[in-house]
């Protein structure tokens, strides 16, 4: 990978990036993104384009905003990094025409992790582009048949849906059902089993460490989407490096 590449991969993440951060803030506030200006998050007042240079502006303010001096967060700078990194990687461990694809993927589900993470909610909007970007690259360079994995998708959302059932509703969200349909379809049945286990091994692992350090109680409601995304990127670059 050439400086010049691996420039413009830093640029095309951080830009990227930058946009998310806007679209995970207001889409849980059902305010939009596509038209207005941005504006801060503390006083709402309209921001120009020089405080919105990803990276730059939140350094060069030592990370507070420009209209009110009041301390930004930092879930803005990290967003944007993690574009930059997961551009430069997934351009490194796939091929050139794959990644556009697969990078307009990472974005669909960091945006969703994020989401879930803060709100702990699944937008219906979110879950229907993956469910469309599923479809349509199904099964994208696999030796399986449509079928198959149409099965897996519903097959794996079905057993969240039956924890979900039994636990009304504590022990997992409906959007969590719902994302397992698109991820189910992407991965198939034999890497779908690995991937659920991966996620409950995560979450049961963080669960024990916020329970230890007293993060959290026993009540205490954690996002199990997060679990499915990284684990899901967990088996696909694996299977990329290594495969099955």
């Amino acid at each position: 990978m050439g400086m010049g590449i691996f420039l413009l991969l830093i640029l095309l993440g951080l830009v990227i990036g930058s946009f998310v951060g806007v679209v995970t803030y207001r889409i849980p506030r059902n305010l939009g993104f596509v038209k207005g200006r941005s504006f801060c998050d503390l006083c709402k007042k309209d921001l120009s384009w020089y405080d919105n240079i990803p990276i730059i502006s939140f350094l060069y303010y030592h990370g507070r905003s420009r209209c009110c001096n009041k301390k930004i967060s930092i879930r803005y700078p990290l967003i944007e990094l993690f574009f930059a990194l997961g551009a430069v990687v997934l351009y490194y461990l796939f091929s050139f025409s794959l990644f556009p694809i697969t990078y307009f993927l990472f974005t669909i589900l960091l945006a969703i992790l994020v989401i879930d993470l803060e709100n702990q909610i699944i937008p219906d909007e979110l879950s229907w582009a993956l469910m469309l970007y599923a479809i349509c690259f199904m099964p994208y360079g696999l030796e399986l048949t449509p079928y198959s994995f149409l099965f897996s998708g519903f097959f794996f959302s079905s057993l969240l849906l039956t924890l979900y059932l039994s636990t009304s509703g504590h022990g997992m969200g409906l959007g969590d059902v719902k994302l397992a349909i698109p991820l189910g379809f992407i991965l198939g049945f034999e890497k779908g089993i690995y991937w659920l286990m991966i996620s409950f091994i995560l979450g049961g692992i963080i669960a024990t460490v916020l329970l230890l350090f007293k993060i959290a109680h026993l009540k205490t409601k954690i996002a199990f989407g997060p679990f499915l995304i990284v684990a899901f990127w967990i088996v696909l670059i694996y299977e990329k490096i290594y495969p099955f």
